[in-house]
């Protein structure tokens, strides 16, 4: 749908821009800010001296070369700035290609041709060298041996363990759920998205976690678990913010999942701090303020998956499942625990587990399944594959009505 075609200047931009955020498939959050910043500066443009169109201006008249190449000096030299302080300050060169990226999409709402200057290719980042990354990662590791850790870093060390092991972006890490951790923490499910790709051009991956990830992970969520409890309301959300805060012109409380900004800024926040307690120790090496250094150079082994479960290999993944559970649940009731059989009945549960997780199939169905047949404590689910602290963490997210649960009230 593009916008009223009777509108002019100022008026249609803001119009255009209205429509570009509407899509929310399409556009992130942080490209929605940047193309309300565009229309905003070019319908100030058209009221400078030195821009050839007026507030009259039409839609065709506005992305022609010429009206474009003057608005886009005017920007470059600090000619539109919206506070005054800021004037005169000059525009820099990735300013300069996002404005014209945002123009196409602009002119794409409105519905008209836009004869946009050519873009320069971006410059490519030199990645993070193997010795960098193995000093990124001691540093990580020194932060978890750390039993007086704040909440703010121990999310941090999580976010940061788990970006260098997947190479994920801010973005990505956000779109993490409790449902992306493997119940035995071994491995994350990331739905990667690259820039500039649709969301229907999303694929997802399967990847591996190392042991730091898989600690930081566990003293996160337990972390994460005493925030919920001190908070109404759910999150499957992976990554919350630890107190309340403001988007807009609405307040939002702790336990509200993080966008990639606020992932930005508390990463930034508690890096910072981390490196001013750190400093002076003999092996400290200071860690990133900015994410993208995590996961530059990264080369994760990853596995496909699937975006959704096929529903007749679900059906019988979590058959197997249920069945693993059982046998599982006989040997841990007979009068010999932790024999061979024990052993072997674990080892088949949690294959089972995994495999079903690896095809989407929910936490809260397996755990139901596992729980019908017969493993109704986590004593019992832990032997069968699935960490506590992620228990903890999909009981106070979603529930899944464990039979001992209900039995005590």
């Amino acid at each position: 749908m593009t916008v009223d075609r009777g509108l002019q200047g100022a008026d249609l931009l803001r119009a255009a821009a209205a429509e570009v955020r509407s899509w929310e498939e399409e556009i992130s959050e942080a490209r929605g800010r940047q193309v309300r910043w565009v229309a905003g500066e070019y319908g100030r443009a058209l009221s400078h001296a030195d821009h050839p169109l007026d507030s009259e201006a039409e839609a065709h008249a506005l992305f022609r070369r010429e009206a474009v190449d003057a608005y886009l000096s005017l920007a470059a030299l600090g000619e539109l700035r919206a506070r005054a302080a800021d004037k005169k300050q000059p525009s820099t060169d990735k300013s300069r290609q996002t404005r014209i990226e945002v123009l196409a999409l602009l002119a794409k709402a409105a519905g008209v041709y836009a004869d946009l200057p050519p873009q320069p290719d971006p410059a490519r980042k030199q990645p993070v060298s193997k010795r960098a990354r193995s000093l990124l990662r001691a540093s990580l590791e020194e932060v978890a041996d750390r039993g007086d850790a704040l909440p703010g870093q121990i999310r941090m060390l999580a976010i940061g363990a788990t970006a260098v092991d997947t190479g994920a972006r801010s973005g990505e890490l956000c779109a993490c759920r409790i449902e992306d951790l493997a119940p035995s923490f071994e491995e994350i499910r990331i739905v990667r998205r690259p820039q500039g790709w649709g969301k229907d051009e999303a694929y997802v991956e399967l990847i591996a976690l190392s042991g730091l990830s898989r600690t930081a992970l566990r003293r996160w969520l337990v972390e994460r678990h005493a925030l919920m409890e001190r908070v109404q309301g759910t999150s499957t959300a992976l990554w919350v913010g630890l107190r309340a805060n403001h988007r807009g012109d609405y307040a939002v409380p702790p336990g509200t999942p993080l966008e990639p900004r606020g992932l930005f800024r508390a990463w930034t926040r508690a890096v910072e701090q981390t490196n001013q307690q750190m400093a002076g120790e003999p092996s400290w090496v200071p860690l990133p303020t900015r994410m993208e250094q995590l996961r530059r150079g990264v080369s994760p082994k990853a596995s496909p998956a699937p975006r959704q479960p096929d529903a007749e290999r679900a059906v019988a993944l979590l058959d197997d499942v249920a069945e693993c559970g059982r046998a599982l649940a006989r040997v841990r009731r007979s009068d010999e625990p932790d024999t061979t059989a024990e052993l072997e009945a674990r080892l088949a549960s949690r294959k089972a587990v995994r495999e079903a997780w690896a095809e989407g199939i929910e936490h809260a169905m397996q755990l139901t399944a596992l729980t019908e047949a017969g493993l109704t404590d986590s004593a019992d689910l832990a032997a069968a594959g699935w960490e506590p602290a992620l228990l903890d963490a999909i009981d106070r997210a979603i529930g899944w009505g464990r039979p001992s649960k209900a039995k005590a009230v």
